[in-house]
């Protein structure tokens, strides 16, 4: 699902890549780990979004219900 805050993460992926290719074995562990909390900080928005949006269609049938 397309969030609202999407952004393309490839640009910040490619220049971390960069980064740890110049840094040597400690430098690309370091930035291998930040591409992948970056990547999963992409999944978690996404999972965020898809729960804000069942939430409101849940509050749409309970008030549909008691109302």
């Amino acid at each position: 699902m397309p969030s609202q805050n999407n952004l393309d993460l490839k640009i910040a992926l490619q220049k971390i890549h960069e980064l740890s290719l110049d840094d040597g074995d400690l430098g690309y562990e370091y930035w291998y780990a930040i591409g992948q909390l970056l990547r999963r900080a992409g999944g978690m928005q996404a999972e965020m979004d898809s729960l804000a949006k069942e939430l409101e269609r849940c509050r749409a049938m309970l008030a549909r219900a008691t109302g």
